[in-house]
């Protein structure tokens, strides 16, 4: 499915792009074709048509956008952040003291008195 929906919004954003370099600042789509547009579908139709027809593959082209963000987003449902997720991967397994005590008497080397 999400192959599918990929595929469509590779060819609608290639229609966008070759729709949108076929609007010029000034002539727009009557100097591309040598001025045959005007005969066909007057100065000012194919110039709409043009505008609607970028408008609607622009739409189309964010709508879908969206659409395949949803569809191949993370399926979990747990809604963990991710910063939580770092700290436990870095918890240290073993405990460390919280505090530091001398070691016993019984544990102390005895200290050898030496006689001059």
């Amino acid at each position: 499915m999400i192959q599918f929906l990929i595929t469509i919004h590779t060819i609608i954003s290639i229609l966008l792009i070759i729709v949108v370099l076929m609007q010029s600042g000034q002539g727009g789509l009557n100097s591309m074709m040598s001025g045959t547009a005007n005969s066909m579908m007057g100065s000012t139709g194919a110039n709409d048509f043009i505008t609607k027809l970028t408008t609607g593959l622009g739409i189309a082209f964010i709508g879908l956008a969206m659409l395949i963000g949803a569809l191949s987003g993370e399926s979990s449902t747990a809604s963990e952040s991710i910063l939580q997720k770092d700290a436990e991967s870095r918890q240290v397994d073993e405990m460390i003291p919280q505090e530091f005590s001398l070691p016993s008497s019984d544990e102390l080397i005895p200290e050898e008195s030496s006689t001059n």
